[in-house]
């Protein structure tokens, strides 16, 4: 267990007993762990026996847990306004998935499957239910890399414990029982426990190191950054492993349509929680077949899907920030990876451009179409972005 000075022995600290880590806060950030709960009280009423769609709404637009916030209010973040410089974080994610409407993309998909319409018009009410409950997780971890990132630039420490509260939720089991619980650093639990890895207790550490680069005399940037980026990759990896897992569940051949909604839908939503961080050309192309909305009547084939995304990752030197397929350690959970998609090895390609396969490429008209949209969509929210300013 990490050791800390007499002044912050007394203080809430969040820890995985079984990997030994600890985070403690030198700022008190107790308040802004509690929007955590907002996604917990969203996900019971949405469960419900009797779903109440409008009591999630309300509490996703008003709050309840965190005086003053809501879950919308950080999936409408202006990083710009917020006075942010370096804003390429957010726009590798808007490239991707702004729908061209001009509204930010985190709450146009959120609102969207909470109401069961827009691009979720004639969803199954399984699908819309899923896609917006694991949404909130990924509205969570984009505000944590929104703190991130201004930690970095204003060398500003509150930001960097306020980056841990939006991830791991409540850590102060006086504010609530739900400890640990809500927020996105318990998806990371919860695919160490499916593929017998640690980017949990990764991340966990690179909060640590993070804060060491905090002291009297100032940051020191450098370590911070690498920190930052080391806690970045250890979320890319969970969702990655999250895609994975779920792109080869959801067309087993016999399921019931609910249990298909169900998991394509939380494979695609976890899917987009890290597609930002990965290969710009692998998040097109999963996101172009993976994702449910254009596909309601589509005939599916098992692990057809689950193996394009394979394939497609192998084709290219890494998936993202240094991560490749068996630094997630996927035989462990699905051990039949390489005879389902007819590999002898899993091994990326080497070098740049390397992607040779025409099973799994996006024919080029095709291809500037969408990137077109997204494009397009792109651009009008950075106009409105610098009309409001």
């Amino acid at each position: 267990m990490k050791l800390f000075s007499a002044s912050l022995a007394l203080a809430v600290s969040v820890a995985t007993a079984d990997e030994g880590l600890t985070y403690t806060p030198n700022n008190d950030v107790t308040s802004h762990s509690k929007v955590a709960l907002d996604q917990l009280d969203i996900k019971a009423l949405i469960d419900a026996e009797t779903p109440d769609i409008a009591g999630a709404i309300d509490i996703y637009t008003n709050g309840s847990n965190r005086e003053g916030s809501s879950l919308q209010g950080m999936a409408r973040k202006d990083w710009v306004a917020a006075g942010v410089e370096d804003v390429s974080e957010y726009d590798a994610y808007a490239a991707l998935f702004n729908q061209g409407d001009g509204e930010p993309f985190l709450d146009s998909f959120n609102l969207d499957a909470m109401h069961c319409n827009g691009t979720f018009a004639g969803q199954t009410a399984d699908m819309c239910a899923i896609a917006a409950k694991k949404n909130l997780l990924c509205t969570g971890l984009q505000y944590a890399q929104y703190e991130g990132v201004k930690a970095i630039q204003f060398g500003n420490e509150k930001n960097w414990d306020e980056l841990f509260a939006f991830w791991n939720g409540v850590y102060d089991p006086a504010v609530d029982t739900r400890v640990d619980s809500g927020g996105p650093g318990a998806v990371q639990k919860s695919r160490d426990s499916d593929f017998e890895t640690s980017f949990r207790e990764d991340a966990i550490q690179a909060l640590i190191d993070g804060q060491k680069a905090f002291s009297k005399d100032g940051v020191d940037k450098k370590k911070l950054t690498e920190a930052y980026d080391d806690f970045k990759k250890a979320n890319l990896a969970t969702f990655a492993q999250a895609t994975l897992k779920y792109s080869a569940l959801f067309d087993e051949a016999g399921l019931e349509q609910a249990k298909i909604d169900k998991k394509w839908g939380e494979g695609y939503t976890y899917f987009r929680c890290g597609a930002g961080l990965m290969d710009p050309e692998l998040a097109l192309y999963i996101d172009y077949v993976l994702d449910p909305r254009d596909k309601k009547d589509m005939a599916l084939t098992a692990k057809e899907t689950h193996c394009k995304i394979v394939n497609k990752m192998l084709s290219l030197p890494e998936i993202g920030m240094g991560l490749k397929i068996n630094d997630l350690n996927v035989e462990t959970y699905l051990p039949t990876i390489k005879a389902d998609c007819g590999l002898d090895k899993l091994e990326h390609a080497k070098g740049p451009n390397s992607s040779k396969n025409e099973r799994i490429y996006i024919p080029f008209i095709g291809f500037l179409v969408v990137v077109g949209l997204y494009a397009a969509g792109f651009l009008m929210t950075r106009k409105k972005s610098e009309d409001e300013l």
